[in-house]
């Protein structure tokens, strides 16, 4: 099972961003329960239609592999992933605010799986590459 495919599982059960922290929680040597609770929030739109979950999970994921160094400056290796990350996921879905992936949708919550297979597939890859 791929790293996106247990994400777009878990969003069964899970929201959005914990389906892609929980599922990527062997690269970020998070425990389960922690990665729940780290990104508990997030779901949503960062709980207010913001950013979209999946991809603020993605985030925070590639801060704990990419940016594993705690080197989060500008031109940095994370910033240079996280960028890249908001490039891609805005041009393969159309938006990053949850609010507006839902209205580019119809409103249809099924499309927030591919958000989260997507994101955790391409923040494994992140992580590799950057090893």
């Amino acid at each position: 099972m791929t790293y996106g495919e247990k994400a777009a599982e878990l969003k069964n059960t899970l929201n959005c961003a914990q389906s892609v922290v929980v599922a990527l929680d062997e690269l970020t040597g998070l425990d389960e329960a922690t990665a729940k609770a780290a990104s508990s929030a997030f779901g949503g739109g960062l709980r207010c239609g913001e950013a979209c979950g999946a991809y603020a999970g993605a985030v925070l994921c590639l801060g704990m592999t990419v940016g594993a160094d705690g080197m989060g400056k500008p031109g940095g290796p994370v910033a240079i992933a996280a960028k890249e990350l908001a490039d891609e996921f805005k041009a393969k879905f159309g938006a990053i605010r949850c609010s507006d992936l839902m209205d580019l949708s119809g409103g249809d919550k099924s499309v927030c799986n591919g958000f989260c297979a997507w994101c955790a597939d391409r923040v494994a890859e992140m992580a590799k590459e950057a090893e």
